[in-house]
Formats: C-alpha cells, sequence, structure tokens
C-alpha cells in the first residue's frame, strides 16, 4: 500500500506519522547521548516557500503532502480559496495564504504542492510553491517577528529563526485556521 501511495506521487498521513515518531526517538535519542547540561527542547516543522517567504508550521498538524490536482472551483468564496479537491471522498478546501497574509503572487505554481493540515477541527490543504522537509527548530533559536508582512500579526506566528539565507517564519496552525476568513460559510 506504502508503494501505491509513492507512485502516485503523494505522501500519506501513516507515512508523515511514522516519520515524525522516528524524529521524535531520534530526538530523544540525541538528549541521552549528549553532555549532562540541558541543551534545550526543539519543535519539528513543515517547512515551505510560498509568495517569496520561507514558512515552517507545528509537523503535528500536517497531515500528508500533495500534487496539486485539478481543483472544483467554488462560486461565492474569498480569493484565498482558489477551490476545493475531494481527498479519498473528504471534500478539503485548498487555501491560499497569499492574499492572507499580503505576499505576492496569484498564479498557481505548476511544481506547487498541497500540505493537507488540521487544527482547531478544521482540514484543509494549504498551497505552497515548494516544500522542504521536516526541521527539527530549538525553541532556543526561535525569536519573536520583527518584521511583519501586510496580513501577517504577531499572533498568526509563534516567531522567526534568522539564518542565512533569510527568515524563517514559524506560523501557528491554531491561530491561522481559527481565522474568520478560514471558514466557508454555506449560509449568506
Amino acid at each position: 500500500m506504502a508503494k501505491q501511495a509513492k507512485k502516485g506521487g503523494r505522501i500519506s498521513g501513516e507515512e508523515i506519522r511514522r516519520t515524525l515518531v522516528e524524529m521524535q526517538q531520534e530526538y530523544w535519542d540525541g538528549l541521552e547521548v549528549g553532555s549532562d547540561s540541558t541543551t534545550g527542547e526543539a519543535d519539528d516543522y513543515l517547512l515551505f516557500h510560498l509568495g517569496g517567504e520561507f514558512f515552517g508550521i507545528a509537523a503535528a498538524g500536517a497531515r500528508e503532502v500533495l500534487r496539486i490536482p485539478r481543483l472544483a472551483r467554488l462560486p461565492g468564496v474569498g480569493e484565498h480559496i482558489p477551490g476545493v479537491i475531494s481527498l479519498r471522498g473528504e471534500i478539503v478546501a485548498v487555501t491560499d495564504l497569499r492574499p492572507l497574509l499580503g505576499l505576492s503572487g496569484r498564479e498557481i505554481p505548476p511544481r506547487g504542492r498541497l500540505v493537507v493540515v488540521e487544527g482547531g477541527g478544521m482540514t484543509t490543504a494549504l498551497l505552497a510553491e515548494t516544500v522542504e522537509g521536516l526541521r527539527s527548530v530549538p525553541r532556543s533559536s526561535v525569536e519573536d517577528l520583527t518584521e511583519g508582512l501586510p496580513g501577517l500579526t504577531r499572533e498568526l506566528a509563534v516567531g522567526q529563526v534568522v539564518e542565512e539565507g533569510g527568515i524563517l517564519v514559524l506560523l501557528d496552525l491554531e491561530r491561522l485556521l481559527a481565522r474568520e476568513e478560514m471558514v466557508i460559510d454555506h449560509q449568506e
């Protein structure tokens, strides 16, 4: 079954969960082998690029990463919902964070990906230009957000990590999914 998921270009939720459990165990094993002093704690993030920026979301909220299938458009929804997909029989809204965060670009990139996420009782597929993968980020390296994007407030970010290549913005998935714009209201 795992071979079928890989052939279709999809990473199953079970494969992501298994990888996360392995990463967690490697982390704890590293702490036991490390020095006697406290090395600090870390959190795992799924990293992706969107609108020329570099973001991370808590890996625990990521269910799977997919190639972008054909989207079914919905009339009367905001520009941040380019459509919906059927994910093994479940209708899932695709969310483009660029309009919500004030980022440039409106075309769906041909090599883009969807990151299916869950949080606060909601499931959605976040549009990403590229997905970098999983990374363990030490909590000690996370700073308060200093450079905000037009639609990104401190409440929507866990913080930022300053790196050689730029800034990694860590998004608070629960708060992001709780935004009013994220709910497609069936009543007008």
